[in-house]
């Protein structure tokens, strides 16, 4: 517009310019400081990233199991927002070198969930070492929202059926439960490498050396025959998981899934 007449209105005129700048300016280096210094600004940081992500995956605890899933999650191509309450965790480095976003600080505090758009997430691990605090953590995601997948860790199996009987969670683990059976079938036979629970039947993973008895047959005829599933083998150092391929071959090594009360049939096939 045109120059005012008053003295002190040209003053502003030209003044009231340099004050927006200097305001705009102010504004755009603090951005830059949020978005540049990582280290002394990373709640910050955590939080505007979460708030423009879709369809990650919150894990709440990096213990030595917290810090095992996030590795699995970031092998599969997932995006990762951990909170961990213990800022001398000494696995924190470690998932941060990765491009884990981490935020200290205790999941059950009001808006830390929300400060990770839960609401906007694909699921949310729950793996501290406290079964209250997990509870406690898995009813404030489901008071955001109804519908996520949470996948709890308990350490008390009959806990960990009543929640998932009756909090509408997905998946509620037992360390105990998943990992008993592994030691115990493990200890009486060593051909065993894994398990795998459907409902209340436990399948086995048996680890087999492939020998005459087996050479020549596909997995298909492998699971027709001996009614052995085959998962996988092992080939020229490889373990191969495309199982439509070539039939096994004497000196590769074979996983199959067993009921538990078959693993002495399965192994008897190694001869």
């Amino acid at each position: 517009g045109d120059l005012p007449a008053d003295p002190w209105a040209q003053v502003a005129f030209y003044l009231l310019p340099l004050v927006g700048i200097v305001f705009v300016a102010e504004g755009v280096l603090k951005l830059g400081f949020e978005v540049f210094d990582k280290r002394q600004n990373a709640g910050e940081w955590t939080r505007i990233m979460a708030k423009h992500s879709r369809g990650h995956v919150v894990v709440c605890g990096l213990g030595t199991v917290g810090i095992r899933v996030v590795e699995e999650l970031l092998d599969l191509d997932e995006q990762v927002y951990v909170i961990e309450r213990d800022e001398d965790n000494e696995f924190i480095a470690a998932a941060r070198a990765r491009g884990v976003e981490v935020l200290i600080g205790d999941a059950r505090t009001e808006n830390m969930l929300r400060s990770l758009n839960v609401e906007h997430c694909r699921a949310v691990v729950v793996v501290t070492d406290d079964d209250l605090a997990n509870l406690e953590i898995a009813m404030d995601v489901r008071e955001i929202r109804n519908d996520v997948p949470i996948i709890l860790r308990l350490f008390d199996q009959r806990l960990a059926q009543k929640v998932r009987q009756t909090m509408g969670i997905q998946v509620s683990l037992s360390t105990s439960m998943v990992a008993a059976p592994l030691f115990a079938t493990a200890a009486l036979d060593a051909h065993v490498v894994g398990t795998h629970r459907v409902g209340g039947r436990l399948l086995l993973v048996v680890e087999l050396a492939v020998g005459a008895r087996l050479a020549g047959k596909s997995p298909a005829k492998v699971l027709q025959d001996h009614g052995l599933q085959v998962v996988a083998v092992r080939r020229d150092g490889n373990w191969i998981v495309d199982l439509t391929a070539d039939a096994l071959r004497a000196g590769d090594r074979v996983q199959v899934t067993v009921p538990n009360h078959r693993v002495e049939d399965a192994v008897a096939l190694e001869g």
